[in-house]
């Protein structure tokens, strides 16, 4: 492990000294360290981009290491493996699905606090942190969705200009680091699963949550995370003041699968970034495919919450319907099938990875059976199939929450799901036209673009680099604003004093003279 961390800083120490000479673009360092594979491969597909058009990349991540497509990716080392060695067991993420909105955000913030602590005691940050002070960084971009922990490299780098990009959609993460407003009274919290258009006590509750949600940020888990950098490298600046200094965010957003969401000039929406032009399938799923002669259904559950992981009782009931639709072709995926707790039918083909992208492009598709995580979604409208979902956690419900709205798909309950309901639910949406007519009607959307998501983020990316130092110009953050001040609630405070002021001396005003045509009605009838 020692040999391979001295030849990737190594090769670190080339690409920002040597190379800087010969190859005409910026040294950026990307920050991805996100505890999850889907938000690497979506950023991957950003950093890759930059290196193909000329700029020295370095990728601080959990997951990769070497040299890929001219990008420089350092493993921050055994982070996952430590992560999944203290949990007894694999992780139940159906039963997270079940945590209330508020033990969900505990949950998560514990989750990046763990990260946070292990990425800083490996040997790739130390040596990173310790020798790279003499290292030109034109650029950092960095995944805010893990929390700003790792930006304590900002000033070993002497502050460059940084931007915030996640794979995930929600305008409101950055209102911390960017300003942002939330608006909870029409857009449901990111984890709390409701029916639109919310109710009145609905809104309360989401209201009650979204301020929850930053108070619990501000004032338990940056603390914490700011002084777990401070104990580790003695330094002066707080990680959730370095995130503030963010000049721009590009999020995956902009796909009309989100709210319409006001937003700030510095948000660049991305929406589908990760979608590749599709390639030729291989050889064997060809031949399954040839043979599907009413077409296939793909199912997947993404890379966190797999398939094997899944209860047997769940198990049973998605292969029970799977065998009576046994003139429908499934592809599952699914790491291993020594999980399962029966026989799979012949209809049922598995592989522990399958290209998404190129089956959802394949025109006998008739339907994805998804988890609802946005990445899949996206790439679900994109290419106009229709989607049963079985969200599982998080912000999986919103997204197959919207899809419903649109008429591209039905949703079942992944805890309490039945075979007979599930049939019911596969056989409507197959053979329904209007589902497939409403996906249609979507990837057209979607598609119609100036310019590709893609190339949107890396021109946002160099337009910071051309004029980070304007950015007292054009950088209008609201950042340094207040949360009352944002919204105005101050505002409306006032005026509910003062209107409250009025009606209380109006109020003393007649209960006075109420009080004087008494007394004097008294003293008349005295007289």
């Amino acid at each position: 492990m020692e040999s391979k961390v001295v030849v990737i800083f190594s090769i670190w120490a080339v690409l920002f000294g040597q190379l800087a000479t010969i190859v005409r673009g910026a040294n950026i360092l990307y920050i991805s360290s996100v505890a999850s594979p889907s938000h690497f491969l979506w950023s991957q597909r950003l950093f890759e981009r930059l290196a193909e058009v000329g700029h020295n990349v370095t990728v601080v991540n959990l997951y990769k290491e070497g040299v890929v497509r001219g990008v420089h990716l350092l493993k921050l080392d055994d982070v996952i493996a430590d992560l999944d060695s203290k949990e007894d067991d694999e992780e139940d993420y159906v039963e997270f699905g079940q945590l209330n909105p508020f033990e969900m955000h505990v949950s998560f913030a514990e989750l990046e606090l763990q990260v946070c602590e292990l990425a800083i005691r490996s040997t790739t940050f130390r040596r990173l942190f310790d020798n790279s002070r003499n290292s030109q960084i034109d650029l950092v971009i960095h995944d805010h969705l893990a929390g700003p922990c790792l930006l304590a490299l900002m000033p070993v780098f002497n502050y460059p200009p940084l931007i915030l990009a996640s794979a995930y959609n929600r305008i409101s993460t950055t209102s911390l680091p960017m300003g942002t407003l939330i608006f909870p009274g029409f857009i449901p919290n990111q984890v709390y699963d409701i029916d639109e258009p919310m109710s009145f006590f609905n809104r309360c509750f989401n209201v009650v949550l979204s301020c929850w949600e930053i108070l619990f940020k501000e004032f338990v888990y940056y603390p914490k995370l700011d002084k777990l950098v401070k104990t580790a490298f003695n330094q002066s600046d707080r990680v959730s003041d370095l995130e503030k200094r963010a000049l721009l965010a590009i999020l995956n957003s902009g796909t009309l699968l989100e709210h319409p969401e006001p937003t700030t000039k510095n948000v660049i929406q991305v929406g589908g970034l990760h979608i590749k032009p599709t390639k030729p399938l291989p050889t064997d799923l060809i031949k399954i495919i040839d043979s599907a002669s009413e077409g296939f259904v793909l199912l997947s559950l993404g890379t966190n919450a797999r398939s094997d992981s899944l209860d047997s009782t769940i198990l049973i009931e998605i292969i029970s319907a799977m065998n009576a639709l046994s003139n429908i072709t499934f592809l599952w995926k699914l790491d291993s099938e020594n999980c399962l707790p029966v026989k799979l039918p012949h209809n049922v083909f598995t592989s522990a990875w399958f290209p998404q992208n190129d089956l959802l492009a394949h025109p006998k598709i008739r339907l994805f059976i998804i988890h609802g995580g946005l990445l899949s979604t996206q790439e679900a409208v994109w290419h106009g199939v229709p989607i049963v979902g079985l969200p599982i956690y998080a912000d999986q419900f919103g997204n197959v929450n919207q899809l419903i709205r649109k008429g591209v798909g039905r949703r079942l309950s992944i805890v309490n799901l039945k075979s007979h309901q599930f049939i019911e639910v596969l056989d409507d949406v197959i053979h329904s036209e209007s589902y497939k007519e409403n996906a249609m009607q979507l990837s057209r959307l979607l598609r119609d673009r100036k310019v590709t998501s893609l190339d949107d983020a890396v021109w946002s990316i160099e337009w910071v680099l051309r004029n980070a130092n304007t950015s007292h110009v054009w950088n209008q953050s609201l950042v340094n604003l207040g949360f009352l001040q944002k919204h105005s609630y101050d505002v409306v405070a006032a005026f509910v004093c003062i209107l409250m002021l009025i009606a209380s001396i109006l109020l003393l005003v007649i209960l006075r003279g109420v009080h004087m045509l008494i007394k004097d009605k008294n003293k008349s009838k005295i007289e």
